[in-house]
């Protein structure tokens, strides 16, 4: 085996090595014969056991093909955190059929496209989120709709404080199949069509690029059980961990993290809709929960919310964030409410999976660096100018992944596969560096990479919305610092001449509310009569970054 330089602080217990033998699903199949009657989910008071997991998985998947979806399909999920999204993800994998997971912010512009992309003609979709795909039209291609509520699974009195839209009313849509029908009348016996864990496409998780339009990342079963597998060795889980899963499943962090490491281990998951102070405050006293994977932005709502103080959190042995920075006044308050807990971050991203990036070792962290590459997975900091050269410890350059989670490519985009992985390496487009013992540090982003509460923003997708608006001629969005949501994008704006003086910046803010997610919109919106561009007639973005700084810079001056 080759010695890396981070090996000397390697947990004894942990393998360097990993090779996974089997899907995700055939390991909650595994779980479910050897402890039946274990929770697997737990749903504000509603528990549901490995057995009842494992045949709803089945009886999904038997429900597909009952409705002509076939293997190599793709099987969209438009969904909250909620028992269906894990049933369905399951039982979408046990079929030979690849999840494509939707974002349950997103707005029908950004849903049309997702869609279209993946080419996915099966949707599975909450009730109150499935008229927002319905703007869309004829545009968007379905032969199979499937709808559920959040209430299908929600016990008459809930355990937990729940959500506003939990309190709605089931809705039926005359088009689509209800999700408990489909389960009722399907069969448990079902034979995974899972044939090849390298080979079989199990997950198409899109992500942005600098064209301004998302691309899928092709994920195999092998690299899913690779991450879900590595994480549980990593973090010493066992069927006594208790995983509050709140932060999105649709995410790869959560998804990874609070779903499928969880059911690998044979461990239980608290499945919260969305996040509430209140509820993950809940949860983790009254299930004593032991496991929480969240972000920061997360972790400052709950060390800042005023009714802290009645909540034991002790029970927690693991709390990790990640997608900002963490103030290191957080992290000692934190410190203090979960005194057992080992805090750590991770570093990766939709094309490497959660755990197939940097993540902290349990007993070596290191300020002002999140951690040491993960099982199986070797990085490495090339040069800028050529991409070619590694450079010495400390110092600059772009990261660069190689491990078995790592994906085989964006979906029907060729060019940009070539431009993302060469001789095995996944280029990262960020920018880090790697002291002598093998210690990452993320310093910046090659791409414009916006991190939004957690939230990765692509300012060229962000852009690309904007211009749909009618007022809109040019457009660039940056990020800017935020000290609640680590950082908020952005737009500077040249409207048309028919718009000139005719149009306030709050109505086009106004407008971002009904036309993108929440945590892409930009709070901020500044009109300009000109953007800095190369002669080329591209917008040079870094200069609108420096002018944005040397504003800041004059307001401090002139404020002091």
């Amino acid at each position: 085996m080759t010695t890396k330089r981070w090996y000397p602080l390697w947990e004894p217990r942990v393998p360097k090595i990993f090779e996974p033998q089997k899907s995700l699903p055939d390991c909650v199949r595994d779980n479910a014969i050897a402890a039946p009657d274990r929770i697997a989910l737990s749903f504000y008071g509603y528990d549901i056991t490995y057995k009842e997991l494992d045949e709803a998985a089945s009886r999904f998947a038997s429900g597909l093909a009952d409705s002509g979806v076939k293997k190599g399909d793709r099987v969209a999920l438009f969904m909250q955190n909620c028992p269906q999204f894990v049933i369905s993800y399951l039982g979408t994998l046990r079929a030979g059929v690849c999840v494509v997971t939707l974002n349950p912010m997103f707005k029908y512009a950004e849903l049309e496209y997702e869609l279209n992309d993946s080419r996915a003609e099966t949707l599975v979709a909450l009730d109150y989120l499935l008229p927002e795909v319905k703007r869309a039209g004829d545009r968007i291609k379905l032969k199979n709709i499937i709808v559920t509520s959040l209430r299908d699974y929600l016990p008459q009195k809930p355990t937990l404080p729940i959500p506003p839209e939990m309190e709605q009313p089931k809705v039926s849509f005359p088009e689509a199949q209800d999700f408990l029908e489909l389960l009722r009348k399907s069969s448990t016996q079902f034979a995974s069509q899972i044939t090849n864990l390298k080979e079989d496409m199990a997950l198409l998780q899109y992500t942005g690029g600098t064209t301004g339009l998302p691309k899928g990342a092709i994920l195999s079963h092998y690299s899913l059980a690779h991450a879900a597998g590595a994480s549980a060795l990593w973090f010493g889980y066992t069927r006594d961990d208790v995983h509050i899963g709140v932060t999105p499943f649709f995410h790869v962090t959560g998804m990874i993290q609070c779903m499928c490491s969880p059911l690998v281990s044979g461990g239980q998951v608290v499945i919260l809709a969305r996040f509430l102070p209140e509820s993950v405050a809940e949860s983790i006293m009254e299930y004593k929960g032991t496991s929480w994977t969240t972000t920061t932005t997360a972790v400052i709502a709950i060390v800042d919310y005023p009714d802290i103080g009645r909540y034991n959190l002790s029970s927690l042995r693991i709390c990790w964030y990640g997608g900002a920075p963490m103030p290191t006044a957080v992290t000692e308050r934190l410190k203090r409410m979960v005194p057992k807990s080992i805090l750590g971050e991770g570093y990766g991203l939709s094309e490497s999976l959660s755990q197939g990036g940097v993540t902290t070792p349990l007993s070596h962290h290191k300020p002002g660096f999140i951690g040491i590459p993960g099982i199986s997975v070797d990085i490495k900091i090339v040069d800028l100018e050529t991409g070619s050269k590694e450079v010495n410890p400390g110092e600059e350059g772009e990261i660069l992944i190689k491990g078995p989670t790592i994906m085989r490519g964006y979906w029907n985009k060729p060019e940009a596969t070539k431009e993302a992985l060469k001789e095995g390496w996944l280029y990262t487009g960020d920018i880090g560096k790697m002291d002598e013992e093998g210690y990452v540090a993320i310093l910046g982003r090659k791409k414009e990479l916006i991190k939004c509460s957690g939230y990765s923003v692509f300012p060229s997708e962000v852009e690309e919305l904007l211009h749909r608006h009618p007022a809109v001629a040019e457009v660039a969005v940056i990020g800017i610092p935020d000290a609640y949501r680590g950082e908020t994008p952005k737009a500077f704006i040249i409207l048309k001449p028919d718009y000139k003086d005719k149009i306030k910046e709050e109505k086009i803010i106004e407008w971002t509310k009904d036309n993108m997610a929440s945590y892409k919109r930009p709070r901020i919106i500044e009109f300009r009569d000109a953007l800095p561009k190369s002669a080329a007639g591209k917008i040079l973005k870094r200069a609108v970054v420096e002018e944005e700084k040397e504003r800041v810079r004059s307001n401090k001056q002139t404020v002091t």
